[in-house]
């Protein structure tokens, strides 16, 4: 149990650092100068002197790839991934050298087969050069993980630096900022399990490396839980006189206390939460059934469902790129500028006039080729979505919850709300960024920090310290 602790939403696109500076503290997101509270995650090597230089965060951002320098973006993908395990079977060269076929050709043709054994062993060395000791061939996401593991703990001790600089200028508590433990929020598919995920112990030991003291019992929690608890708690961390957690003051903002006070007319509550990442799209269903009588504490009466489906905005990114012909723009867009397609024409659907071209790009010339890549997108975000709901067994009293920058493209939140029906589910509440109020249905307009920050938010809460249950 920790009375303090940091939680660190590691994205893949930006990073977001929450503090609960005591118990009863509500959990807060941190902002550095000329940034509010979303830290890009990137990291730019520059390489061109006797000394690689590392920048981070929105100086490496502002960075390209070329000339001696390299720019790391999207590298958490890197670190979740698996990499492909290195081919266990014989490519097809090796098959044909060591089979019989050869060998009566080489009979048929006259050739000594001890020919055909130097020819093996020349192709055996060949590989070892290529793949170093044993022959392995290394993979390209092998290669990739490599690096990100390298990086991690540079940015990681970057960031602890940053925080607690940010710590410095919150309002003078005598607290040691520098003990605070810190907890990660990883995607659901790298939460705890008795086989611990590659990723999961690369991001924790990179952690530890950059000095973050990590929560002595729970240092990792999954992006999705976090993100409901953050959303659905708005932050509130509140204890009973008795010093254990007060759930119906946390919860007060929702429809689930309706549910814990008069069970007997409202015999089920679920939120259903939905967020549309850069790497992950992260899907959460809290559901609570009580027992018949009034409960003001839930804990275990919760049932949480979970998924991490590594698919997010950057793969929509990717397809946009190559539908726009960004490679043949004469000057390439920074991260500044994407960030401004991606607002102009995933959000607004209006073009956007590049540098350096001359024209605007995304805009009517391109409508074709625009709404192809934000359909297929919304299309694998809504499957995936039905594929979750659907199982589900129905609830009294349910409320949806969209969250993640996907959430904020008025096509991909639309398709969100019909997809989370499946099987004839109804929400007597929707929280979702720039959501439009519908006549007789209770809509939450989420600002910036609960549809970016809602999981560092989340893994800050009490809620995770199960020693005030």
């Amino acid at each position: 149990m920790a009375d303090r602790v940091f939680c660190i939403d590691f994205g893949s696109a930006y990073t977001k650092v929450a503090l609960r500076r005591d118990p009863t503290a509500d959990s807060e997101l941190l902002s550095w100068p000329n940034i509010d509270f979303c830290v890009p995650s990137t990291i730019a090597v520059d390489r061109r002197g006797t000394k690689a230089k590392l920048a981070f965060g929105d100086e490496a951002a502002g960075q390209e790839s070329g000339g001696g320098i390299d720019v790391h973006r999207n590298w958490k993908r890197s670190v979740f991934l698996a990499p492909a395990v290195a081919r266990p079977t014989q490519s097809p060269l090796e098959a044909l050298l060591q089979s019989d076929d050869l060998l009566a050709l080489a009979t048929q043709y006259g050739v000594p087969h001890g020919q055909i054994g130097y020819l093996q062993q020349m192709v055996s060395s060949a590989k070892s050069l290529i793949g170093g000791p044993g022959g392995r061939i290394i993979s390209a996401e092998s290669q990739q993980q490599t690096i990100a593991t390298a990086l991690a703990a540079h940015f990681f001790h970057w960031l602890r630096q940053r925080t607690m600089e940010a710590c410095a200028k919150l309002p003078t508590t005598g607290l040691k900022f520098e003990d605070i433990p810190v907890r990660v929020a990883v995607p659901a598919f790298a939460k705890d399990g008795d086989d611990s995920h590659p990723g999961r112990k690369l991001i924790l030991d990179a952690l530890d490396k950059a000095g973050w003291p990590l929560h002595p019992e729970q240092p990792v929690v999954a992006e999705p839980y976090a993100n409901a608890i953050g959303v659905l708690t708005k932050g509130a961390n509140v204890l009973s006189r008795n010093g254990r957690l007060n759930f119906s003051d946390m919860f007060s903002k929702g429809p689930l206390i309706t549910v814990l006070k008069d069970s007997t007319h409202h015999p089920s509550y679920r939120a259903l939460v939905i967020d549309v990442g850069a790497f992950t799209t992260d899907f959460t269903a809290l559901t609570f059934k009580p027992v018949g009588v009034p409960v003001l504490m839930p804990d275990s009466g919760f049932e949480l469902q979970e998924k991490s489906v590594p698919f997010g905005v950057s793969d929509l990114d990717e397809e946009m790129r190559l539908a726009l012909k960004v490679s043949e723009w004469p000057v390439k867009p920074t991260w500044t500028d994407w960030t401004k397609v991606q607002q102009s024409v995933y959000s607004e659907g209006k073009g956007y006039r590049a540098p350096g071209l001359g024209k605007v790009v995304g805009g009517p010339a391109d409508s074709e080729a625009v709404q192809a890549c934000l359909s297929a997108f919304t299309k694998r975000i809504a499957d995936e979505t039905t594929a979750f709901c659907e199982p589900l067994e129905p609830a009294f009293t349910q409320e949806l919850i969209l969250t993640g920058g996907g959430s904020s493209i008025p096509v991909v939140r639309d398709a969100l709300q019909i997809a989370a029906k499946a099987g004839g589910k109804t929400f007597v509440k929707t929280h979702a960024p720039d959501l439009k109020r519908v006549k007789g249905i209770p809509v939450d307009k989420l600002d910036e920090q609960f549809t970016r920050g809602g999981s560092a938010l989340g893994g800050a809460s009490i809620y995770f310290e199960k020693g005030y249950y």
